[in-house]
């Protein structure tokens, strides 16, 4: 009898399946397609909160070009009236209400004064110099990066936390008035909470930590719902900087997404009670064969003997499978030797790769610390190949790495020798029963030879010329060092050598051989 007949008569038996089956369409279509609607729903309410936010910023950057289209009115008739105070009058006016304080200043900075506006009024708090220093810095960059005479943004200040400024700047005819004026307003809890209820929003801003740790308790990432329907986001400044992390209260889940809800339970129990049929009746057609074709299967995997053959007498779908497989087996067995020599290979150089350089550094740590004796790392990487890159294209990156290769091989000829790449620009050399000063001068070598070719690197801020820096540790295995440790070593006197000006060898202290 054919499989197609046998799974005939086991679908007989198996009708109550389709509830099941129903069930799951459930969990696998509907409820996924629920959450992305409401998770779509959730990131627009951070959308409109961060709009209400730009849209606060706008307002008092028009405060601000409104106070100065007054003033500019004014000094127009200044032969008329005295109309110093009324400026100063106009800018209290503008920087009072729903503001933390404003900040009147020359263009220097160092003659300014501080005004609470209505919210310090009232918490009587002022900014400390620092802080105002640190908001004027911010402020008068942001306008001469835009180029015009107002400007608003968000900032982080140290002392007082995140901020929501507009800034203006104005040339008058006498120097007895302040070029700058700054509005500021915190973006506290009170505001947070004002913008919130405006949008129909419960919104609270939480610590870096606090954020952190409770994503990670509900195994969550910014802008997912967690399971008490809270979802966490982030508030960022122009340049991308974060400047408050935020907690949003979601509305309730509208669906129910529980795994073991009572309408599973009941369509797992009906499920249950059918397969325990099905299973009796497959087990002699369809299970027991197919637990011994995978047994033979498991065997050929553990021992990669792909010349085994599976072997199924009778001649239906499954006997036309396992002969499709066997086929397959003679198919691999003939390309993984192939294989396994490619995957020691780096594509683009042709020397080693990561694979082979940790093998090879594994079995040579067991040589030296058998016979006592030392291995030595040199870490090399070449000098600002990013801007390399970015100068004569990947193409000519890619040429350089298979030049710095072809030193390497000449450079390094013994047979214990490893040369790998192990990163985008970074080469590792292995270096068998060779001390530190030895391991030392022929890393200084390498960078004379790649001196020497002084390939062209008009983007590199030192030479002219391709350069590369080099570290090197040496140990003799004992208990207290292992092979990370050497590589470790070699790193930090790699970072040693870039710091000291790169194209130069640098060996670590701590190196015992």
């Amino acid at each position: 009898m054919t499989l197609t007949r046998k799974a005939t008569l086991i679908i007989a038996s198996t009708m109550l399946f389709t509830i099941f089956s129903g069930l799951l369409a459930r969990e696998l279509i509907l409820n996924p397609h629920l959450k992305k609607i409401e998770n779509a729903a959730d990131l627009r309410d951070v959308d409109r909160f961060e709009q209400a936010v730009d849209r606060y910023r706008d307002n008092l950057q028009h405060r601000i070009e409104r106070i100065f289209s007054a003033a500019n009115l004014l000094q127009g008739i200044e032969g008329q009236l005295d109309w110093s105070p009324v400026l100063m009058q106009l800018a209290h006016i503008g920087g009072y209400g729903e503001l933390d304080y404003f900040i009147l200043s020359d263009i220097t900075g160092e003659n300014r004064i501080v005004r609470a506006g209505e919210i310090a009024e009232k918490s009587r708090r002022l900014p400390s110099n620092s802080t105002q220093q640190e908001i004027l810095r911010t402020a008068i960059a942001q306008l001469d990066k835009s180029n015009k005479f107002s400007a608003s943004g968000l900032m982080l200040s140290k002392n007082d936390g995140p901020l929501v400024y507009a800034a203006g700047r104005a040339s008058w005819t006498t120097d007895k008035l302040p070029s700058i004026y700054i509005a500021v307003r915190r973006i506290d809890d009170t505001m947070i909470a004002s913008l919130g209820e405006r949008l129909g929003l419960v919104v609270n801003a939480i610590s870096h930590d606090a954020s952190i740790q409770q994503r990670k308790h509900y195994q969550i990432g910014l802008g997912q719902r967690s399971k008490d329907d809270t979802l966490y986001s982030l508030l960022k400044n122009d340049a991308g900087d974060v400047i408050i992390h935020l907690c949003f209260k979601t509305a309730t889940r509208a669906f129910d997404d529980k795994i073991f809800s009572p309408t599973i339970v009941a369509a797992l129990v009906i499920a249950i009670l059918s397969w325990a049929v099905v299973i009796v009746l497959m087990k002699r057609a369809v299970i027991y064969p197919i637990e011994n074709l995978a047994q033979t299967m498991r065997r050929i995997r553990q021992s990669s003997n792909y010349q085994q053959k599976l072997n199924y007498k009778h001649n239906d779908e499954l006997g036309k499978l396992v002969d499709e497989y066997n086929e397959l087996l003679e198919h691999v067995a003939n390309h993984t030797s192939k294989l396994e020599a490619y995957s020691y290979k780096d594509a683009l150089t042709g020397i080693g790769n990561r694979r082979l350089f940790q093998e090879r550094l594994d079995y040579l740590w067991k040589l030296a610390s058998r016979r006592q004796l030392s291995l030595s790392a040199i870490v090399f990487d070449l000098d600002y190949f990013k801007q390399y890159n970015d100068r004569y294209g990947h193409d000519g990156g890619d040429h350089v790495l298979r030049q710095f290769s072809g030193l390497l091989k000449k450079r390094f000829t013994r047979e214990t020798d490893v040369i790998a790449r192990t990163g985008g620009e970074e080469f590792i050399v292995l270096l068998f029963d060779v001390s530190k000063a030895n391991a030392l001068k022929l890393a200084n070598r390498l960078v004379g030879d790649l001196r020497l070719l002084a390939i062209p690197h008009e983007a590199s801020p030192q030479s002219g010329v391709v350069s590369v820096s080099a570290g090197v540790a040496s140990f003799t295995p004992i208990k207290d060092n292992s092979p990370d440790e050497l590589i470790r070593k070699a790193d930090e006197a790699l970072y040693e050598a870039k710091a000291a000006g790169r194209d130069q060898v640098s060996i670590s202290p701590d190196s015992r051989a």
